[in-house]
């Protein structure tokens, strides 16, 4: 009995259910389609095609053809889309509906406009830390980044060397490209900080001698050289070019001096340019007139007996290097992209030469009269790029010099305030900073200049 009222109820029901999915399925028309470029009249994949106001849609394949069941309401409208189109509205018309004639949808290319994005720079990190030392000078190489530290500095007090810093008990510490310590090596005695020779080497110069670090299997390595020949002989040679080594004499007490190339098999000499301070030369040489007597005899007697001009000595007599309005001739050279690039300030211009020492050109600068030129340029050794350093109160910024004609990049300021030490490598620039008035020891930092 209740079998039978159970097949009584069911049957209804299931008959009921697909009366109307045939009804459904009568009401809807397939559609066939191809979509293809306006432009180009190439097939389109991928491309969603959809009946307005339904749920349903197709999306084209590889040759840009779809098939699409519709409501059967005559005619009816499709909407085709895709990234990088302008949306198609397409109306099947009654007759291609009758008959299912192919329809083609030609899409408009379009350019797809993105909301606005802000990139803020990104902030410094942190490349060395240590709770118990002091970072204080820094170097980069092919061998990783090679790290100063100290315990405890100390000034020098001697007049001829006020404000100068060396550091005790300092170590040498060397990262790999991961900034991760491999190995370090403590300094014999007091060191005034790290240089490096034409070839890229490390050296620590002491106060009594200096010494080029190397690694040799897993440890550091110092070998000892005087300081007359790290000064005379080592620090003069900045860089080399095609069998040659670029130096130079300057002399810091003395408002001129040449860039010359030597070839070291042949033992060659030229000279690429010279460079003097116009002005301060005036005012060296001019010292000759204010002398008494007896010191223009004696500067006389001392030109005769050495070849060099009675005003230059008597420059040197009267002690001119230490007078307020004396300051060092800075006029460095760079290798860019094979081109030697004197950066002589004193003429307004980029002194451009070929590696054979013949001249190219002079390329107009002016950034070194803005006020807050730091009187500095970095080199980025990764790409030569010449960074010009700007700072005013608290704010340190950099901004690169155009080799080719003067101009000046974006401006890149740093974050922090009174970062010290700063050098460019690979597109960042390293400094050392310490928060005024904490207890963070002095930390070496990077952040991105491009």
């Amino acid at each position: 009995m209740k079998r039978s009222i159970m097949r009584n109820l069911i049957l209804p029901t299931l008959g009921l259910l697909a009366c109307l999915f045939q009804a459904s399925a009568q009401d809807r028309i397939l559609v066939h389609g191809r979509v293809v470029s306006a432009s180009t009249g190439m097939a389109i994949n991928d491309v969603h095609v959809r009946q307005p106001g339904t749920e349903l849609g197709a999306i084209s394949n590889g040759q840009g053809d779809f098939s699409l069941a519709i409501d059967g309401n005559k005619p009816a409208q499709v909407v085709a889309t895709a990234v990088g189109y302008a949306p198609l509205y397409h109306t099947f018309t009654t007759a291609q509906l009758e008959k299912g004639e192919w329809a083609q949808l030609r899409l408009e290319p379009q350019a797809v406009e993105l909301a606005p994005v802000i990139i803020l720079p990104s902030a410094p990190e942190v490349v060395y830390q240590r709770q118990d030392l002091h970072v204080g000078d820094y170097f980069s190489n092919k061998e990783g980044l090679w790290v100063l530290t100290y315990e405890h500095p100390r000034m020098w007090h001697k007049e001829a060397e006020a404000g100068r810093q060396v550091y005790r008990q300092a170590r040498l510490h060397l990262l790999d490209t991961n900034f991760v310590e491999c190995c370090s090596v403590r300094i014999p005695t007091e060191v005034v900080g790290l240089r490096h020779d034409h070839a890229q080497r490390t050296i620590v110069e002491g106060v009594g001698s200096g010494w080029f670090a190397f690694l040799e299997g897993q440890e550091l390595r110092l070998q000892e050289v005087d300081l007359a020949t790290l000064h005379e002989k080592v620090l003069p040679w900045t860089d080399s070019i095609q069998g040659h080594v670029l130096g130079n004499n300057f002399d810091p007490t003395f408002p001129a001096f040449d860039h010359f190339a030597v070839d070291p098999l042949l033992g060659l000499t030229r000279t690429i340019c010279s460079v003097q301070d116009a002005f301060r030369m005036e005012l060296f040489r001019s010292e000759y007139k204010y002398m008494s007597g007896h010191d223009k005899v004696v500067a006389m007697d001392l030109a005769l007996g050495t070849g060099v001009d009675a005003e230059i000595i008597a420059g040197y007599m009267t002690g001119f290097h230490n007078n307020i309005y004396f300051e060092p001739t800075y006029a460095p050279l760079f290798v860019v992209n094979d081109t030697l690039c004197v950066f002589d300030h004193y003429t307004h211009a980029i002194r451009r030469f070929l590696p054979d020492g013949s001249s190219v050109d002079q390329v107009p600068i002016s950034y070194h009269q803005q006020r807050h030129w730091s009187t500095k340029l970095l080199q980025d050794p990764s790409d030569d790029a010449v960074y010009a350093l700007f700072v005013r109160d608290r704010r340190t910024w950099l901004r690169t010099v155009d080799p080719c004609d003067g101009s000046l990049g974006p401006l890149r300021m740093l974050d922090h305030p009174y970062p010290e030490e700063v050098q460019v490598d690979q597109g960042y620039a390293y400094f050392i900073y310490r928060p005024y008035g904490s207890l963070q020891h002095r930390t070496l930092y990077r952040q991105a200049v491009r």
